[in-house]
């Protein structure tokens, strides 16, 4: 893995390049940015590249140290991250010995921290010690995907780093590059928003499953009559709240591209680019109005399930939404 590897990012790599090489590397650094942008690899890549013993061109991909990166086995390397829901204190101190400890093979140590802002407070504050006095040559590199759930301390004793989104067109074309068809990139890319990672799930056998379910909860909603609310709760009412957000996601997804159609804009700015027949074959059951409304009932039911509101209850109430809505047309 080297820098050539990552795609996108350009003056964010640019950046950590010019202090790695010239050795001006701060003790903490926070990359941040929207989960499966590619922070966790740029990490990985700039972590090779401080433990590299060659003289320049850091990572080489050929010294010990880059062998035992690739394999795992690198001694100096430290990568922690959730234990479960959090970061914990145990993790948190268990680190700070670590760090305290010589470097077995390399100059100095590094450590990731993925998921920082899952970290207690109470592993927080103790990190938060750590950054504050740094023992030896220890590069802490912490990748969250919502700084503002850190402590303000934590941030302010960090180099921080923002990632943005990739464009559709440069995301599409990696995965091209990486041997997906065109077609399929396009879809992964926009659904994506821009996040590698996102991308590459999508692409995979059943990654556009829940994509799919959401395209039949929608159709269902439109074709059926009421009792298909019931039925479609109770198949919500037993999946995970995760799980039900990220259907609501698709929700989203669909109506907006509903409502691009209705609008007359250009079909070229749909998310769904592969089910632009399929929107435009029922965007007549809807009004501009409507979908207006069953968007930000959506939204509305995602903040919900976001503070811990019943389930069923809620999915029920966005349904009877959407159902009323289409009907009222």
């Amino acid at each position: 893995m080297n820098w050539t590897d990552i795609v996108g990012h350009v003056d964010n790599i640019k950046m950590l390049r010019y202090m790695e090489s010239r050795g001006r590397m701060p003790h903490a650094v926070l990359l941040s940015g929207p989960r499966g942008i590619g922070k966790f690899m740029v990490a990985r890549v700039l972590s090779t590249a401080l433990l590299c013993k060659a003289p320049e061109s850091r990572p080489c991909g050929s010294c010990q140290s880059c062998l035992q990166m690739a394999n795992g086995t690198q001694p100096d390397f430290l990568n922690i991250g959730p234990d479960g829901a959090n970061i914990k204190i145990e993790q948190i101190r268990n680190l700070q010995n670590e760090v305290a400890l010589a470097p077995y093979v390399s100059l100095r140590r590094v450590c990731i921290i993925n998921e920082a802002e899952l970290m207690t407070v109470q592993a927080a504050n103790s990190l938060l010690k750590v950054l504050e006095e740094p023992v030896g040559d220890v590069v802490f590199i912490l990748i969250a995907a919502n700084k503002q759930m850190l402590l303000p301390t934590i941030i302010s004793r960090c180099m921080a780093i923002e990632f943005q989104p990739l464009t559709d067109t440069v995301l599409t074309e990696a995965l091209v590059d990486k041997g997906f068809l065109h077609d399929q990139s396009e879809v992964a890319a926009r659904l994506s928003r821009g996040r590698m990672g996102t991308a590459l799930s999508l692409l995979e056998p059943e990654g556009l499953a829940v994509r799919n379910q959401a395209v039949e909860i929608i159709q269902d909603l439109l074709e059926g009559s009421v009792r298909k609310v019931w039925d479609i709760a109770t198949i919500l009412e037993k999946m995970e709240r995760k799980d039900i957000l990220q259907l609501l996601g698709y929700f989203t997804y669909i109506m907006r591209d509903t409502l691009m159609i209705v609008t007359g804009q250009d079909r070229s700015f749909l998310f769904n680019v592969d089910l632009a027949d399929w929107l435009s074959g029922h965007a007549g059951r809807w009004s501009e109005e409507h979908l207006l409304q069953g968007i930000r009932a959506v939204e509305t039911a995602g903040r919900a399930l976001n503070a811990n509101a019943n389930a069923r209850l809620t999915g029920e109430a966005l349904l009877i939404k959407i159902y009323d809505l289409v009907k009222e047309v």
